[in-house]
C-alpha cells in the first residue's frame, strides 16, 4: 500500500506511468536531481504527515528508499 502510493507520487512528478516504477528504481536514473528529490520529499511528508530530516533526504537514492521512509513514519505512529 505505501510503495504504491509512494510510485503514484513519484509518477506523478515525473509523467511516468506507475508500470515504469519499482522499488528498485533509482531516482537519479529518471532524471531526478536535488531539487526534485526535496520535491518528492515535501510530497511524502504531506501524503503521510511525517517529517524528513536533511540526513534523511540525503539518504535517498531509490523508489523503495522512500517507500522504507514513509514505512518508519507510519509505523512509529
Amino acid at each position: 500500500m505505501i510503495l504504491d502510493t509512494v510510485i503514484a507520487i513519484v509518477a506523478e512528478q515525473f509523467g511516468m506511468d506507475t508500470d515504469e516504477l519499482s522499488e528498485d528504481t533509482v531516482l537519479s536514473e529518471i532524471g531526478a536531481d536535488d531539487l526534485d528529490i526535496a520535491d518528492l520529499v515535501l510530497s511524502l511528508e504531506d501524503a503521510f504527515d511525517m517529517d524528513v530530516s536533511i540526513d534523511e533526504a540525503n539518504a535517498l537514492r531509490t523508489v523503495g528508499d522512500l517507500a522504507d521512509l514513509a514505512e518508519k513514519a507510519v509505523s512509529a505512529e
